[in-house]
């Protein structure tokens, strides 16, 4: 491309033909000298253009080695103190804090392993109302604490689960009565298939439909002494136990080996030991959001019952449906037993807000056969029926996991600053166990070989407030009457007396 000294020149070259000859002539020595710089400038371009060219070459000769050196780099494998560096570590597994049924629960980041703490209160004060000892309304001669207190249960219950797998562990700082720690549950679950859980460990075997109810949710302050005899045959808490529940929406059975309760191996091995079965089958025959209709039968049987150091006995025997005394008004002494068992059918009914329910139980014991004395198979009976009504609205809705009703959760927790004043409920009940058989007034029971255990009748009301979902404060008054004759059948020894106790529930 021409420069601006050539356009110069060509300039000075136009304007020099335009001159007239005379001019020219006189200018030669300029024409000359114009024609020098031109050929200056042609040598000084075409001396740029070469080192344009050169520069190109360069310029692409250092690419070329840019990039082979880049290959090499790329193939060559990575000095020793580089490849001793660890890659990055990734970003820590926190995992999140949920609270389920507010029970404070750590699960992981993938979800496969949760442990988790729960808790249950229940502290009791009360006492008994009865005349001096001479009124014929109370005729027993047994003395009984006017007032007192107990913590009922002082449980931590520890859960823990990795994917199909759980471990529960629950310690009980609360007995009947308190005082003596002991252990609730220590038992290990799996679940192969939903709704199926199998169970080994100590644990409260599902029998009975107020047994298979949480003590948290019992109506009153403790079950229907019928129940809490017949349970406790073959079933009860901390019962060493391998079996395994399948508990869908609409029906529920389980099925359980049994053997001692915790703590029962404390002196000398007994042989036999206990050993035992535990069944229920239950179910919803009708539900909908206003009605549940509940149906089953349990039933637990003692193939071999303990030995201990006076045989080979068992011993069937309750408290008045109150644990402040730890008195037992009913009593059938130690039994000579080869075998037991209990069964019974159950039914509830809620509509709403309103809950009835009720069991009959047959307890039967098989006595041992020694020498002449007669040992007849002895027969025990009772029951209970008991009715809720939750003056709020809040229904006792039915829980498949445990077919059986739990409490009621307040649609308005308690607040002063919003107005809310929880849940309130009244509650009735009248239940009855018969220990005696085989026997008739007058004649000693050894004679027949049958027992005057005693029947007891309890008629019970209660009101319950629940404040929110952790609360409850449980109000239970019991009118109870104890008919029992002493082993000759000759003398009263029941009583006739009422009870009134408060209970302090918190369990989340």
């Amino acid at each position: 491309m021409p420069n601006a000294r050539m356009l110069a020149a060509g300039s000075v070259l136009l304007g020099l033909a335009l001159i007239p000859p005379p001019a020219l002539a006189q200018d030669a020595a300029r024409m000359e000298a114009i024609e020098r710089q031109l050929r200056s400038l042609q040598s000084e371009l075409a001396r740029l253009r070469r080192e344009a060219a050169t520069a190109r070459q360069e310029a692409e000769r250092s690419r070329t080695e840019v990039r082979e050196t880049q290959r090499r780099l790329d193939t060559a494998p990575p000095p020793a103190a580089l490849a001793a560096v660890p890659p990055p570590a990734p970003p820590p597994d926190t995992g999140r804090v949920t609270f389920p049924n507010n029970r404070p629960t750590f699960t992981s980041a993938d979800g496969r392993f949760s442990a988790s703490l729960g808790g249950q209160f229940q502290y009791d004060i009360g006492g008994y109302l009865r005349d001096a000892p001479g009124n014929p309304n109370n005729r027993g001669v047994r003395d009984l604490d006017s007032f007192g207190q107990n913590l009922r249960r002082g449980r931590l219950l520890f859960g823990f689960r990795y994917d199909d797998f759980t471990f529960n562990i629950t310690p009980d700082f609360g007995g009947s009565p308190d005082g003596s720690p002991t252990l609730y549950e220590a038992n290990f679950n799996w679940n192969p298939i939903r709704p199926l859980t199998l169970t080994l460990g100590y644990f409260k075997p599902w029998v009975t439909l107020q047994d298979s109810m949480s003590s948290n949710d019992f109506l009153f302050l403790e079950r229907p002494s019928i129940v809490e005899i017949a349970r406790n045959i073959a079933a009860g808490d901390g019962r060493s136990s391998l079996g395994g529940r399948w508990a869908a929406n609409r029906w529920f059975a389980s099925a359980y080996l049994t053997g001692a309760n915790y703590g029962g191996n404390s002196t000398a091995q007994g042989i036999p030991d206990q050993t035992g079965g535990v069944a229920r089958i239950a179910g919803r025959p009708y539900a909908d959001p206003d009605i549940d209709v509940h149906l089953g039968l349990s039933g637990n049987y003692a193939f071999d019952i303990r030995r201990t150091s006076t045989g080979q006995t068992l011993q069937l025997r309750d408290r008045a449906e109150l644990r402040i005394d730890q008195s037992r008004l009913i009593d059938t002494g130690s039994l000579p037993a080869d075998h037991a068992y209990a069964w019974g059918p159950e039914f509830g009914l809620r509509w709403r807000n309103f809950l009835l329910q009720g069991e009959y139980i047959h307890i039967g014991v098989e006595q041992a056969r020694a020498g002449a004395a007669p040992r007849p198979d002895l027969g025990f009976e009772g029951g209970y029926v008991e009715g809720s009504w939750v003056l709020t609205g809040e229904p006792r809705l039915y829980t498949s996991s445990a077919a059986a009703f739990a409490r009621p959760k307040p649609a308005h927790p308690f607040s002063l600053a919003e107005g809310g004043w929880g849940a309130w409920e009244v509650m009735a009940r009248y239940s009855v166990a018969d220990l005696n058989d085989k026997v008739r007034r007058g004649q000693a029971q050894a004679t027949t070989g049958g027992v005057f255990g005693g029947r007891q009748e309890v008629v019970g009301l209660g009101l319950s407030w629940y404040p929110n979902n952790l609360l409850r404060f449980m109000l239970n008054w019991d009118i109870v009457n104890v008919d029992r004759l002493n082993p000759a059948g000759t003398t009263q020894i029941g009583q006739r007396f009422h009870t009134l106790a408060l209970r302090t529930q918190l369990a989340f």
